[in-house]
């Protein structure tokens, strides 16, 4: 549920304009949300400044006096605390205001999931994990883009069919080792199973990972990264153009997996966030 907060923005600032921001109840740990920002008149530029980030609003108008923006936040897995707060900052030609809003944190219990997986995804060789830290940096790269045009909408398409096979959230267990919460969603599919975007974007990355396979991420524009592992098949090209729907591989076993499925990942901002609250069948 959507309240609006802290409606009236400082007149001096604004000339006038009326600036309220929807946002929800409360917020938990790993969590995305939509904060939405409601003008009676055209803004000059507008920010969300979230987590150490900058997030441009681009707005719409819907109505003779209503213009409308949105950014898509996540909060951190690691977030402690009572609330967590963003704050709206706009330039223009009546100046610089900055208002600030905050939102109960409600702390959120993750399972855990063991699993058996070949000795040389544990116990990885230097040459792997040279590797690995090479392909990290591209992927750190990727992720913190923040392209300012919106070109995601909500919900997102569900990128296969099938249903879930593992959580966001799971401490996992490989071997008996702990390792760090798994960050995305796998979902069930059959070895060759078409995989689509969620949304439209531009695909960042195409290439194979040593743990991740075969993978694509996709920018959806204010630092909105969704991310697809372990394909059989990559069926676009780093550069490309994408739609919601569009093919962007098969469903493989590639990489550090116990057999054929999708490992699907939504980044926010840099922040690794729980894909299902922003999927339409959820």
């Amino acid at each position: 549920m959507l309240v609006c907060c802290a409606g009236l923005v400082p007149v001096r600032a604004f000339a006038q304009v009326q600036v309220q921001v929807a946002l929800p109840e409360q917020v938990s740990p790993g969590q995305p949300f939509v904060a939405k920002v409601l003008s009676d008149a055209p803004l000059g530029d507008v920010f969300v400044e979230w987590n150490g980030k900058s997030v441009p609003v681009t707005f719409k108008q819907t109505s003779e006096k209503a213009w409308q923006g949105a950014v898509l936040l996540g909060v951190p897995f690691a977030e402690k605390g009572k609330a967590v707060s963003l704050r709206l900052s706009s330039v223009s030609g009546a100046g610089y205001a900055t208002t600030d809003y905050s939102v109960p944190l409600v702390a959120k219990q993750y399972p855990e999931q063991h699993l058996k997986v070949d000795r040389k995804y544990v116990e990885v060789a230097k040459q792997n994990l040279d590797r690995h830290k090479k392909e990290r940096e591209r992927i750190v790269a990727a992720l913190a883009r923040i392209n300012p045009e919106q070109e995601w909408t909500l919900p997102f398409l569900r990128p296969v069919p099938g249903g879930v096979s593992s959580e966001y959230g799971l401490t996992r267990f490989f071997n008996d080792k702990p390792r760090n919460p798994h960050k995305g969603l796998d979902l069930r599919g059959a070895a060759g199973t078409p995989i689509r975007a969620c949304a439209d974007g531009v695909v960042v990355l195409a290439e194979n990972h040593f743990f991740a396979g075969n993978s694509v991420y996709i920018d959806h524009g204010q630092g909105v990264v969704s991310m697809y592992f372990h394909m059989s098949k990559i069926d676009v090209k780093t550069g490309q153009k994408v739609s919601r729907g569009s093919v962007v591989g098969k469903v493989g076993s590639t990489g550090r997996v116990t057999g054929p499925h999708l490992h699907f990942g939504i980044s926010v901002q840099g922040e690794l966030v729980d894909p299902v609250p922003l999927l339409a069948d959820n």
